[in-house]
């Protein structure tokens, strides 16, 4: 092969191999899928799109590493029909974008984080439900509408109850 045939198959084939990639390659992640809040049995995992549910329980999109000027834990605890729930790790989480709610779980041991972008943010235990996409309201949570009782620290609590540093917040219902 000549040496002007042979830089022109080259170029020719580096020409095909990027228009190739390029054209079949989506720049950045899929449009997150909407936010549906489920209303099914436990197990719930952590919702894949999470942005769309950060959106929906009304937080600001933060990057993976934004911590906050004042960052505290809240245990939650669910029960349904006297079975504990599991608190999946990944709540409030979008690692496929680099962003999370100031709300999330890292673990499955119900270990909450809360990192507000200001120390006067008070998010609710509704919202944490909405990040989950789990339907919660003052009666229901998922298809679980008898019982629902909500305790802080022990004590009767607001079902929207806000969640404040180190409480421990048990959620338990019946269907």
């Amino acid at each position: 092969m000549r040496a002007g045939s042979w830089r022109t198959a080259v170029t020719a084939a580096v020409l095909l191999l990027t228009s190739s990639v390029v054209g079949g390659c989506q720049v950045g992640p899929a449009p997150p899928a909407a936010a549906v809040l489920r209303t099914g049995a436990p197990p719930w995992d952590a919702p894949r799109d999470a942005v769309s549910y950060i959106d929906k329980a009304g937080f600001e999109r933060l990057p993976l590493d934004f911590s906050g000027p004042a960052p505290y834990t809240v245990h939650i605890a669910v029960s349904v029909d006297g079975k504990p729930v599991q608190v999946p790790a990944g709540i409030g989480i979008d690692k496929l974008r680099a962003e999370q709610a100031a709300v999330h779980t890292h673990t499955t041991d119900g270990l909450v984080w809360v990192e507000a972008k200001t120390t006067s943010d008070h998010p609710t235990l509704a919202q944490f439900f909405t990040l989950w996409g789990i339907r919660y309201d003052a009666t229901c949570l998922a298809d679980a509408c008898k019982s629902l009782k909500i305790t802080l620290n022990g004590t009767p609590a607001p079902w929207d109850t806000a969640l404040t540093p180190k409480a421990k917040i048990t959620i338990t219902v019946r269907h």
